[in-house]
């Protein structure tokens, strides 16, 4: 489409494949792409340092343009090497969150710097660690977190999730907003933000419009960023609220090169 300039995707359950690689035919379309003029963006839950980190580990360094981090609390412009905060969470709100969720003892955590901080280990805080290339302290959050965070993370059993969302959901805040992010991550972020605030804030910045953005997700954290962008792609093996918001389900899997097929037929260009 003539229109389409810009063209952004999640990463977990969408770019990165269930072993977390990208295809090499994700990666000639992603050459062949940027040869082309068109500008790519990583829009994650994940730090924003843990996206950097990851872009340059995947090898797709050189393809990518801008980086959106912590569900869009965070925006890294790869040409300016700029990296910007937004909105974030106070830790008087950090303490009121984890003290109303106290009963389902869950373990929350945060990233700051080059660690993650938990109150205990668990599979989740292991798995976030090595997803995001960060150590982990273990510590009381009270009395070690201090200053604003762009997110607040309970790792949820599996089996909780659906309990704490309907918890959630009777006790909404103004101070915050909340959404299940993976299977076992429930977060937290400021109520004004969400994936498609980023990257409206990088489409400002080179005078393009969300109209011309082609979005691609799987989860609940993707909803406004499919439903904001000019397309929105949920991948066929997403959840079924990013289906019932996009534009487009694709054909195939994360794990079949779904995201890159379904860009091939969306721009007209293909990987070979």
């Amino acid at each position: 489409m003539d229109d389409i300039r810009i063209i952004v995707m999640d990463m977990d359950g969408t770019l990165l494949t269930s072993d977390k690689i990208v295809s090499d035919y994700t990666k000639k379309l992603f050459e062949r792409i940027s040869v082309e003029g068109y500008k790519l963006g990583i829009a994650s839950g994940r730090p924003i340092i843990g996206v950097k980190r990851s872009v340059e580990a995947l090898g797709i360094k050189q393809y990518i343009n801008f980086m959106v981090g912590s569900n869009g609390a965070e925006l890294y412009d790869v040409f300016e090497d700029r990296e910007e905060c937004f909105y974030q969470l106070e830790p008087d709100i950090i303490d009121e969150i984890i003290e109303l969720y106290k009963p389902f003892n869950l373990n929350p955590y945060v990233y700051q710097g080059d660690n993650c901080y938990a109150y205990r280990n668990d599979n989740t805080i292991e798995r976030a660690a090595q997803n995001n290339h960060l150590g982990i302290i273990l510590c009381n959050l009270k009395e070690e977190i201090k200053t604003p965070q762009s997110k607040l993370v309970l790792s949820t059993p599996v089996e909780k999730m659906t309990l704490v969302e309907e918890f959630y959901e009777m006790h909404k805040s103004d101070k915050y907003r909340a959404f299940k992010s993976q299977a076992d991550m429930f977060e937290f972020v400021h109520p004004e933000l969400s994936k498609v605030y980023g990257i409206a804030h990088y489409c400002e910045r080179y005078g393009f419009s969300l109209a011309q953005t082609i979005a691609f997700g799987d989860t609940t954290n993707d909803i406004e960023m499919i439903k904001g962008c000019g397309i929105g792609v949920c991948m066929c093996n997403g959840t079924q609220d990013a289906k019932d918001a996009c534009d487009i389900v694709t054909e195939y899997s994360n794990d079949q090169d779904g995201l890159a097929k379904e860009l091939e037929k969306i721009i007209g260009l293909r990987a070979y």
